[in-house]
């Protein structure tokens, strides 16, 4: 799978093991978040749902999210630091968009 990227390959390398389990699934590109709430815990959501995923801890949400991401053609997944900061992994994002949408922040 090429165009993954993150600041770790090994949700990455998970993320295609997934995908390859399922076979060939192609569900529409998706925006995916993973971020901590004000109450601590931490949320999953996908744009555009009308409600987000609570979990105890930000792995059980990121795997949630992933197998998601597993089953879209392509994703911009968000990931939450412990600072505050995102990290973003994205696969078959064309790389225009990322950048008009990169453009507009």
């Amino acid at each position: 799978m090429s165009g993954i990227q993150r600041r770790d390959g090994h949700a990455a390398v998970e993320i295609v093991h997934i995908r390859e389990a399922l076979g060939a699934v192609a569900a529409e590109p998706a925006v995916l978040w993973v971020y901590r709430r004000r109450d601590g815990q931490w949320a999953a959501r996908r744009e555009g749902a009308l409600s987000e995923k609570v979990f105890d801890s930000r792995e059980a949400a990121e795997a949630d999210v992933e197998l998601l991401a597993a089953r879209c053609r392509s994703y911009r997944l968000f990931i939450q630091e412990e600072d505050g900061t995102f990290a973003e992994e994205h696969a078959g994002w064309p790389a225009s968009l990322r950048k008009l949408i990169a453009g507009n922040d």
